[in-house]
This record gives structure tokens, sequence and C-alpha cells, in this order.
């Protein structure tokens, strides 16, 4: 494959190879400088692009190998991905970027083991993780996804009330249905409203919610009547997060339950850099349990105690003084008093209720139930890499991470105290006799570091991409100030070349390290690559060569390059004419003078209200060269 003209900062280039010569003349120059080719190439970055690939001199151009077809097709998945980076979706560009990644991995074993489709996985993975590197210093969150769906979907409704036939005949079908409920039902126009609507435009969400907190099911309602509440509060989710783990909401509420920081510390819940135990499914559960029985205690009414739950219980407390009523409708019917959302969360919660209970009724279809969730947990005594436990358990990564959403490192947290992790069912006892045998310093992937002269911990953890927290306590560090030049530093990180995954966002940069423009003069080391100097000082790779009038990517030992911190000559030269000339993607449209949202829904039909969801906007302005997406894609 050829590569494209335009490279994105993230893509790396080849390095310009000379053919060799059939005679050899002046044999004493060539052995000097093949010398010389030798001692510097430490300092040259053999980094190739992801979509090239390099044909075999005997292949035929028009009989591409199996290997080719393969690459072929993963890059075009690949360009995908980085053409949703670089207008700044970064959701949709890591679907595809997890795509191309697992097609890697699942090829065929004469595939996997051709060397040219080994050095393009090298190669791609390299690619994405660059990309995602700079996702991190602009403060992109790694593992969390927007709930805006789900709960945004529903609880932003405009009340379309029925006309009283319609009433009539969705109370008839509820009544019709023999089933006890653990929460009273109030069959007002406002829930039959939403059933209505639960059964036909939002039936999709609901149908994917019910199907994807099936295999929860067993483990809530357990909680449920262990901590003495209703079992039907099971299908509270369905308004909440539709069952994601790590569901985020706007406010940042997170997990199954939504909860805010505050209240999940309240409640028992571990929130800081290493956990967030707001994700873990059973512990979340629990909380939420005793949150709503609590709530419940004190107004002695399920519905104030739910919409408690949603707006805060001051809120509550003030909106019966206002209304001067303790009867949950009667003050929703003050607009003014709660929110619209906080009014539509108790009939929503109940539509969704009789709904979950009868989704056969309701033209729902439930697909075949997956197994409930189920795991073993194991104590483990100390810092440990996930890929040793994958690998101790006999399964993968992303299996372990799915069994523990709470984690939000590649290890388990540096701490005394033991920490318990779950397992797949049935690998508890060959998990705990493996584990034993292995070493301590074998169980977490530590890198060591030499302090060097006016380093400081925020540096060498973003280095390494970790937290400065992270290595004090690796360390025993009590006083960021007093580390000295020359010690040796132990740095605790998750990450390795095996296994591809995400990058964390790394919350220790908070300040500049240099004022923006400031003229750096960089001494190069060995190892140094331009693209990892661009990256220190927050430019690319286009900026240094063009600022030292570099031809190529070829650095030496030795060798002094000036810099300008957080500049860069592609944010100088960029102009509208050359946004315009970037091709649209498919689905997006780039908006032109005289465009309003209004006329854009005309054009496309589609409504103001789907537009601005789409592209995360708050109000209708726009403006001449932005990027809209107009196909919920």
């Amino acid at each position: 494959m050829m590569t494209t003209e335009r490279k994105s900062p993230a893509a790396l280039q080849i390095l310009p190879g000379g053919k060799i010569r059939e005679k050899i003349i002046f044999f004493p120059f060539c052995l000097l400088f093949a010398f010389i080719f030798l001692f510097n190439g430490s300092c040259a970055p053999k980094k190739v692009t992801a979509n090239v690939s390099a044909r075999h001199p005997q292949q035929n151009k028009n009989e591409p190998t199996p290997a080719q077809v393969e690459i072929n097709k993963i890059s075009a998945i690949y360009k995908n991905g980085e053409m949703f980076a670089d207008i700044g979706y970064t959701d949709d560009a890591r679907e595809k970027f997890d795509l191309a990644v697992k097609m890697l991995f699942n090829q065929a074993p004469e595939i996997s083991r051709n060397k040219e489709f080994e050095a393009f996985s090298k190669t791609l993975i390299s690619n994405i993780h660059s990309i995602e590197m700079q996702w991190i210093q602009k403060g992109d969150s790694y593992t969390e996804s927007s709930q805006s769906e789900q709960a945004n979907a529903i609880l932003s409704e405009k009340f379309t009330f029925l006309s009283k036939k319609e009433a009539d005949s969705e109370r008839k079908l509820v009544e019709k249905t023999k089933v006890t409920y653990g929460i009273p039902v109030v069959l007002n126009n406002q829930v039959l409203s939403y059933i209505k609507a639960f059964s036909t435009r939002l039936k999709p969400v609901i149908e994917a919610s019910l199907n994807r907190g099936a295999k929860y099911e067993k483990l809530f309602k357990r909680i449920f009547r262990e901590e003495g509440v209703p079992e039907d509060l099971f299908y509270l989710p369905i308004v909440e997060s539709g069952y994601r783990t790590r569901a985020l909401s706007h406010a940042k509420a997170k997990g199954i339950w939504q909860f805010m920081p505050g209240t999940a510390r309240l409640e028992g819940l571990t929130v800081n850099w290493w956990v967030d135990e707001r994700c873990d499914p059973e512990k979340a559960t629990r909380a939420a349990a005793r949150h709503l029985k609590g709530l419940h205690d004190y107004y002695g009414d399920w519905y104030l105690a739910l919409a408690a739950y949603n707006a805060g219980q001051g809120k509550i407390d003030r909106s019966i003084r206002k209304a001067k009523s303790r009867d949950f409708w009667r003050i929703a019917r003050h607009r003014w008093i709660l929110r619209r959302e906080t009014r539509n969360y108790v009939p929503g919660f109940l539509a969704a209720m009789i709904i979950g209970k009868n989704p056969e009724k309701y033209g729902i279809k439930l697909m075949k139930p997956e197994d409930p969730i189920s795991y073993d947990t194991v104590t483990i005594d100390s810092c440990t890499d996930l890929r040793v436990i994958a690998k101790l358990s006999g399964t993968t990564v992303n299996r372990i991470q799915e069994l523990n959403p709470e984690l939000r490192r590649l290890t388990t947290p540096i701490t005394k105290k033991p920490f318990a992790i779950h397992v797949p069912a049935g690998q508890k006892d060959n998990f705990i006799t493996r584990f034993a045998k292995l070493p301590k310093d074998k169980r977490v992937t530590l890198r060591y570091h030499r302090i060097r002269p006016g380093q400081t911990l925020s540096q060498i953890a973003r280095k390494y991409q970790t937290s400065v927290s992270a290595i004090r306590k690796a360390n025993r560090i009590r006083n960021v100030r007093r580390i000295r030049a020359g010690k040796t530093l132990v740095i605790p990180i998750g990450q390795g070349h095996d296994y591809y995954y995400r990058a964390a966002r790394d919350f220790t940069i908070r300040k500049a390290r240099f004022p923006k423009g400031k003229r750096i003069v960089h001494r190069v080391h060995r190892g140094d690559t331009l693209f990892g100097i661009a990256l220190r000082y927050r430019t690319d790779v286009k900026s240094v060569r063009k600022w030292n009038h570099l031809n190529d990517n070829l650095l030496h030992p030795g060798q002094k390059l000036t810099v300008y911190y957080n500049r860069s000559i592609a944010r100088q030269t960029v102009s509208r004419s050359n946004t315009e000339r970037k091709p649209v993607p498919s689905g997006f449209h780039r908006v032109k003078q005289g465009e309003s949202l209004y006329s854009l829904s005309k054009k496309y039909g589609v409504s103001v209200k789907n537009l601005k969801k789409w592209n995360k906007m708050r109000s209708n302005l726009i403006h001449p060269g932005d990027l809209l997406r107009v196909e919920n894609i």
C-alpha cells in the first residue's frame, strides 16, 4: 500500500533507505560509513506508518499474499479510526482502533507468524498508542463512557399526554397482567405516557437495557433482599445508566447506580486514582440499597425517596416546603419547583418496572439470557499486574477488567492491606497455587529511573504514565521536594508490549513546565527520537524538523536541537482554506456562511435536538467551517 501525503502528528514516517550498489568503490570510505551508521543506529527511530507494507521483491503486485490482504483490511479500519481522531471523536476512534487490534490478534497462525504481518502489527499498535498519548495531553478520559444516550433520552422527555381512549387502553393492559409490585404503582397520565413511549419510540433503549441487565438480575435482587428493600428496585438503572458499569454523566455521576463521588464515599465506596468502586456492580448495588433505604426511612414514601435519589435530599426538602405538600405528584405539578429530570424520574421508573416485569406484552424482545455474572474472589497481598493475574487464572486481561471494572489502572493498588480481586469462576484454587509460587518482584511491571538534575516527580510520573502518588508509595517518599539527583526510583507501571490496552489519563499534569513559546535547547541523548522530543515539549515532529533544518529523522548523541515549548508551525499556518479543502467524512457536514441548526435539520431530516446531542452542543450557535455530525453513525 502507498501512504497518503497528509500524515497526522501521531503517524510515524519511513526513513529513506538507499539501494545497495552492485559495484563497491572506495572500499575504506564504505567501511567508515558503515561504522558511523551502526554507531548512530540507536538514535534513528525505526518506525513505519501503519498502512505501509513492503512487498516481497518476487511477489507479483497483482496477486497480494494473504498477509497483505489482511494488512489492507486492517489498515482501512485504522485509517477510519484515524479520521475520527482527527476530528475529535475519540469514542468512535477507539471503537475502530479496538476492532483493528482485535483483527490483529485473531489471525490464523500462518498469517500472524508472517514477518511482514508481525512488523505491521508492532507498528499499528505503536501508532495507536501514539495517538492515545496525545489524548492524554488533551485531558481525555480513559474508560468512562457517556450515558447521554440513556438517561438524557428518557428523563428529558416532554410529556405527550395521552387521550382518554389511549390512556384507558394502556391502563387495561397493565391491569390485566396479574403481577405484584414491591413498590406502589400509580397509573396516572404521566406513567401511562411513559409506558407508551417505552413500547414505541424508546423501545430500542429499553430493550437494550433489559438485555444488558439480565446477567445482574439474580445478584441485585439477592442484595436487595439482604438489605431489606424491594427487589423491584432492580429496574431503576433503566432510567439511570442502562446497566453500564462505567457510565459517566455530565455531572460526573458514575456507574450502574450513578453515584456522585461525595455520596459514594459517604456510603463506604472507595474513589481514588487506583480504584473507583462506583463501577463495582456488587459493592455499588449494596451501597445503593443502603442509600435508598435511608431515604425511604426519612420520608416514609418511595416516590419522595426516589426523587431524592435523583435530585438530592436537600432539594426535595426545599420542594416540600415550597409546595406545602408531601405528595410527590402535587409537587411535580409545579414546574418551577422541580427540574424536568426529577419530575420524570418517578413516572419513568414506574413505567420501566411495569414493562420490565411484562416485556413480552409490550413487544420487547429479550435475547437468550446470559449466564448470571459469576466469579471467584481471591485476596492478594501485593501490587500485581493485571496481565500476571490474567495469565495465572487462564484468561485474558479484558476478562479480568470486565470482572473488576472498579480498577482504573492495569495493576492492583499499592497498599499494605490485602486486596480482593475477582477471577473467572472455577479458577480460584489454580490461581492461589500459581500465585504463591510467583516471586513478588515478578508480580508487577517495574522500572527503575535515575533522577536527573532539575527533574520533578511530576515529570517522571508523566514519562512513565503513572502517578506521583504511586511513585511516592512505592519509594516511601514523604516530601516530594526532597528527591535528589542521582537517586534511583522504583516506578510501578501497568503496561507492556504483549497486550494492547487503552492509555490512561494522566492526572499529574496540572501546570505547564515552561511558558508557552519559550525557546529551549535540547541535547540529544542515546535513544532519543524526534517523536519523543516533540512529545516532551508539547509540539510535533514537523515543527522540530523545520526549526532545526533537518531533512530526515536521524539524530546523533550530543546533537543540539532548538524547540519552542507548546508551539507548532502547523497551528500557525493552518488557515480556513486548508480546513475547507479537507474532505468531509460521511455523516458529517461542514457549516457554510448563513447556515443554522434549523436549516441543517430541514436539509438532513433530523431534529435540532438530535443535532445538538450528537455534537455535544449546549447552544444553537454554529460558525462557518465547523464540522457537525448530521447522522447518528
